[in-house]
């Protein structure tokens, strides 16, 4: 990678897995993330060699660095029932596999829900369903847990979670990916250079930089500290542009992906159809 940011955006790879690059190369995206299926269904799309084949020969010919699977939303590494629990780490397994099949970087988890109980109560089942991943998973590929908003009893709102599992799994392939909205809405002020100094300071005290695999770039629609996940558009929300030329301009970040997931600007139909090219340029401009 270069020795800058690479600014991408989650896109679409409907109607069949080369459209993810064909989408990406639109929006000028130089890194992307795609959803493994539906996001609300357990099953993933099943691709066939042929697909997969030609996905990497296009990938081979454009500019794209790096390449993130986001896990469906329905799992949970904290799930109550056997049967939730299973599906949910089967999922994961099934998109680490795919992650590898097409020369992704790795998969992207929302870690799950202790659904009130706490952290404390569901440490053991959420390490010991990670392990179970990665047992099985390939090993070219990483696992990055994602900060929650904290709403509804998410896990990782704050970061000391996350690097608690990473601590007591020990597995290389394990990191994390920041979601900027989701750290804002958590209680992290993004705005001020001093607080990301400290993130910074707080990974490499606790797991490392090395453990920080990926970005999220999202702006909050919501006011610090909300508890609500609530995306906006780049220098649209809460954190402004301010907090994001801070982020993109910090050296400890400046070969990492920066990935969009914002709702997008309406087009001439009316419509936001998620990140744009309006949002890829506004965070390329901050470099």
């Amino acid at each position: 990678m270069s020795n800058q940011p690479s600014i991408g955006a989650h896109v679409s790879s409907s109607g069949g897995l080369i459209n993810a690059i064909k989408n990406a190369k639109l929006i000028e995206a130089e890194s992307f993330q795609i959803f493994p299926g539906p996001p609300q269904m357990w099953r993933h799309t099943q691709y066939t060699d042929e697909a997969i084949d030609d996905f990497i020969e296009l990938r081979e010919q454009s500019a794209i660095n790096e390449i993130w699977i986001h896990n469906i939303y329905l799992a949970n590494m904290a799930a109550d029932g056997d049967e939730h629990l299973e599906k949910s780490i089967h999922s994961v397994k099934d998109a680490l596999i795919l992650a590898s099949k097409i020369g992704a970087e790795g998969v992207v988890l929302h870690t799950g829900s202790h659904k009130g109980k706490g952290f404390n109560k569901v440490q053991r089942k959420v390490i010991s369903s990670i392990k179970s991943v990665l047992k099985d998973a390939p090993k070219d590929t990483k696992l990055a847990l994602e900060n929650s908003a904290g709403q509804g009893g998410a896990i990782g709102s704050d970061f000391e979670e996350l690097f608690y599992l990473i601590d007591r799994i020990n597995d290389q392939r394990l990191g994390i990916c920041l979601d900027t909205c989701h750290a804002f809405a958590a209680g992290y002020d993004l705005r001020k250079k001093d607080i990301i100094d400290k993130i910074v300071q707080d990974f490499s005290k606790s797991v490392s930089m090395d453990k920080l695999f990926v970005f999220h770039a999202n702006d909050s629609l919501m006011e610090l500290g909300s508890q609500k996940d609530r995306h906006d558009n780049i220098g649209e929300g809460h954190i402004g542009v301010k907090g994001f030329k801070h982020l993109l301009n910090n050296k400890n970040f400046k070969n990492l992906s920066f990935i969009l997931e914002v709702p997008g600007f309406p087009s001439e139909d009316k419509k936001s159809k998620g990140p744009d090219l309006e949002n890829v340029q506004r965070l390329k401009k901050l470099l």
